[in-house]
This record gives C-alpha cells, structure tokens and sequence, in this order.
C-alpha cells in the first residue's frame, strides 16, 4: 500500500465517477485527485503528483471519457446549502491546460458527463432543507458530510448511523419537488428530462452509451423503490430492480465497464444475506453474488474487465453489523454449478459465490468517511481514500496476490 496524495491531505469521487484520464500516445496515463492545493493530476508510472487546478474552492466533480478532460466546478458563497447555491462550471484540458467555462446553473448538483462528452446530467431539488440543520455547511469537512445528530425514543442520542437514517427518512418524508436535467456543452442548453416528488439521486450516465442514464430514490432502503433507468431525451422510464421480499433492501447502484449491466447492493433481507448483484439492460439476465457478512462493504467497484470485484468494508453500527468488517477486500467471483446444470432457465437467477482476500486493514478507519475505492484502468491498483493515519489521504493498494 503507498500513500497518493501530497503532505496536508487529499481526496478523490464518489466510488462511480470516472477520476482517470484516457490513454493518449506521448502523455502519461493520469488519474485526478482533491489536494489542499486544488485538483491535481497523478501520474499512474511514478505516482508524481501535480497541481492542475490552483484553486482550494475549485470542486472536482469527475473526468471524461473521450478527451483528456477534467471537470470541475467552484460554488457561489453564501448562506445557503451547497445543493441551493450557483455553480460556475469548467472543463479543463489535462495536457494543454487549456481551461473553458461551460456556464453557470443557479442550483443544483452536476454528477455525470456522458460517454461522447456532449451532455452534462445533473439534478435539484427545490426549496428543500438540510440533513442536519443545525450543522454548517459540510463543504471541506473532515469527513466531506454533515455530523448527523439525532435523538432515539428514549432521549438519548444516537450513534452517527442511526442518526443518519432518521435524518434521512424526514428528508425522505418532505417530497420536494425535484428535476433531473441535462446540458448540452456545445450550446449551453440546459433540458428538464424527469420532475417528481421523489428525492432523486446518483444520477449517472453509462460510460459507452451516450444516451443511457441510472438514477435512484434516496431514502430508507427499505422504503422506496431506490433503482431506475432513463434515456436523456426523458423516455425509457424503468425500475431496474423489483423488490419481492419484505425488509429487502438494494442499492449503491454503478455501471459494469461495458455499460451493459447495472450493479448493486442487495440484501435479502436487511443485514441478514448479503449480494452483488447486477443486471443486464438488455437482456434482463441476473447475476446475485454471494458476500459474507464481515466482507459487506459502503460500496462495491468492479475491475475494468470486470472479473474482479472489491469492497472497502463497514463497522459495526452499519447495516451489516459485521463484527470484523473494516477491510478493504477482493473479491474473487466463482460459479455455483448446480448438479445438473442443463435445467438452468436463463429467465431465473444465476448464483455465484465472491471469494474474499483482505488487502487494506481498515481497523483505525473512521467510516463517516466513505473509502469510495475504485480499480486503476489496468486493475493493478485500487485507490481509495482514508483516515486511518489522521487527515484524510488517498492511498492505492496493489491488487495482486502477494507472499
């Protein structure tokens, strides 16, 4: 394991957004990182890090997928939430450093840039209130979100993942209206594609289909109907996952590389069995993974040819309440060959089982930190960021089995 990001800490996206740069002949192949600094770039050969972006208020949201291209934005001041106040949108060229402001949205959140770098997708809710209305903006906060504070029945305070989910439902109880939305980068046009009174969020576009767009309802899990699909032009409106159980909850949604398949989450039910499933888009073929409990982890990721996959673990007041999960883990898929494999109904659930090999001890870790880890493109690292030294750091861990 090495650590990433310079002295004075550093941070990456979310576990979905793309943080690295394509491969170009003559430049060195780039991964984007947070520092005190501003947004830097790495350099994946020698793990050198460079300021791109001289500006601490400058927010890092992800890289494209077509040009060498970072994408950033820098927030208006001002009282209110981050969600409530103006963003000044830029693109910048990791090579040239040429920089170009794409424009301003006066609210609002942009998650995504869609596979030809042609559309920006993002998503508001209006005259919403915070989590946590007692806590300051959570902007550049040690653990990059509010200090979730809630009482139980009996007046006591709640540990910070109880708390959470009360906040949580109340936001989920409100039904603000929100929107999703597009812009188009070459004219600025900014398009309204779906409006509802569901609290929408992980709005994501497929990294090789332009036009193909997931989303979900936040909420309690247990509640809402959290997986969705939707074309940009707003047709296509589906749920990608069908809940059949009670207490079945299903979430964290990403893209496979391809594009094809939408990955997630899965408990059947709540904190009893745990999966990674997926489904495919097109053809409707599921795959549920078998996970155990102490290898439950706040996110999952897949490697680039997806035959890995990872988890960077959880503690024990999370849903799992695995009594020694706090492990950044690989995760090694293996079919489950029933005796007479011919009777297999592909309209039916395929099962496999994810063998786990501990790569990161996460013991020190604070998770109101998110490691959000992410496979390098030649799925020889995987990067993730914590604090289990103090700050919060970047590090990378290799993937491959050692002595």
């Amino acid at each position: 394991m090495r650590r990433v990001s310079p002295d004075g800490g550093g941070g990456k996206p979310y576990f979905y957004k793309n943080m690295f740069l394509p491969p170009k002949a003559g430049a060195p192949d780039l991964m984007v990182i947070s520092t005190p600094q501003g947004i830097s770039t790495v350099d994946l050969a020698t793990w050198a890090v460079s300021v791109l972006v001289p500006d601490h208020d400058a927010d890092l949201m992800f890289t494209g997928r077509k040009g060498r291209n970072v994408y950033y934005s820098v927030t208006a001041p001002g009282e209110g939430q981050l969600m409530d106040r103006a963003k000044t949108l830029f693109v910048i060229d990791a090579d040239t450093k040429q920089r170009r402001e794409i424009g301003r949205i006066p609210n609002g959140q942009i998650n995504s840039v869609n596979a030809d770098e042609t559309l920006l997708l993002g998503f508001v809710a209006y005259d919403s209130q915070p989590l946590q209305p007692t806590v300051p903006d959570p902007r550049n906060r040690r653990f990059d979100q509010a200090e979730y504070e809630a009482n139980g029945p009996d007046g006591k305070p709640l540990n910070f993942a109880r708390a959470k989910g009360v906040r949580m439902l109340q936001r989920w109880a409100a039904r603000y209206p929100m929107e999703i939305f597009v812009i188009d980068l070459a004219t600025g046009e900014r398009r309204v594609i779906h409006k509802t009174n569901e609290w929408i969020g992980h709005t994501q576009f497929s990294p090789t289909d332009p036009q193909q767009i997931i989303f979900c309802h936040e909420g309690p899990w247990h509640r809402v109907d959290r997986m969705w699909a939707i074309r940009a032009d707003g047709t296509g409106l589906r749920k990608t996952h069908q809940r059949t159980m009670n207490f079945e909850i299903f979430g964290h949604e990403w893209f496979s590389p391809d594009g094809k398949q939408v990955l997630y989450d899965l408990q059947t039910p709540r904190g009893q069995v745990f999966w990674v499933a997926s489904v495919d888009l097109e053809t409707g073929r599921r795959v549920y993974r078998r996970v155990e409990q102490n290898d439950w982890s706040v996110h999952y990721n897949v490697s680039p040819d997806g035959t890995l996959f990872a988890g960077d673990g959880g503690d024990g007041d999370m849903v799992a309440h695995a009594p020694d999960g706090k492990w950044l883990v690989l995760l090694r898929p293996e079919p489950i060959v029933d005796a007479d494999p011919s009777s297999d109904k592909d309209d039916q659930i395929f099962v496999e089982y994810l063998r786990s090999e501990r790569l990161v001890d996460l013991s020190n870790h604070d998770y109101r930190l998110e490691p959000n880890l992410t496979f390098t493109p030649d799925a020889k690292w995987i990067v993730f960021v914590s604090n289990m030294h103090g700050a919060n750091h970047v590090y990378a861990v290799e993937v491959e089995r050692r002595a």
